[in-house]
């Protein structure tokens, strides 16, 4: 997911990249606020955009940037949907949850996405999977918290995403003074996946300019 930009910016940032899968959004915060020491900035797609929310909640003095990608700041909208999800997977559907979460989140034309999300979904296996859709249920609102926010930020949003729509984006760019907020044409769910030297080129300009400043 993040290969590209921990290549092509080693440069200018240490990074490193975390699949939390605890029971809460809450405990997953906690584990990785508890795993390393001093100030970061965060990025995080999705999942990881609403982790990113709920650790700048509970600890905004260490972080000093945040880069969001198509992830929702509000409660969960269905919560049926997810337990159902998570029974699906438990159950034996795994290969089927992800064709259609694939089918959702990257537009049909790019084969080469689509297709590295599928591995990536089954390496990764079904509990995690199934782990995280049980977490998504104890998602908080964080409008607030970004309402609240002064921290350099740079939003990149794919707007063909099924999941996420782009004016969500665009609220979170309307509450959070000089954040950058980028609109990516033809782009789904998956942003740093699906184009992402470009990913990292507004990712470089933002830390030189704003986030590392």
């Amino acid at each position: 997911m993040y290969a590209e930009q921990v290549h092509g910016l080693k440069d200018l940032v240490s990074a490193s990249v975390c699949v939390l899968t605890q029971s809460t959004f809450v405990e997953s915060a906690e584990s990785l606020l508890a795993s390393t020491k001093g100030p970061f900035i965060l990025a995080g797609t999705a999942y990881g955009g609403c982790l990113a929310m709920e650790v700048l909640a509970r600890c905004p003095d260490r972080v000093h940037g945040i880069w969001l990608m198509n992830c929702q700041p509000g409660v969960h909208p269905n919560p049926d949907v997810a337990r159902a999800t998570s029974q699906r997977i438990r159950s034996g559907e795994h290969e089927r949850v992800i064709a259609e979460f694939a089918e959702h989140a990257i537009p049909s034309q790019d084969v080469v996405s689509r297709a590295a999300f599928v591995q990536m979904a089954r390496d990764t296996g079904a509990e995690v999977f199934a782990r995280q859709s049980d977490a998504t249920l104890t998602r908080s609102d964080h409008w607030p918290t970004l309402a609240a926010s002064r921290i350099p930020t740079l939003l990149v949003w794919g707007d063909a995403d099924r999941f996420v729509p782009v004016s969500v984006g665009r609220r979170i760019a309307t509450l959070i003074p000089h954040a950058r907020f980028v609109s990516l044409e033809g782009c789904g769910h998956f942003p740093t996946l699906e184009r992402p030297s470009l990913c990292t080129e507004l990712a470089r300009r933002w830390l030189v300019e704003s986030a590392l400043g």
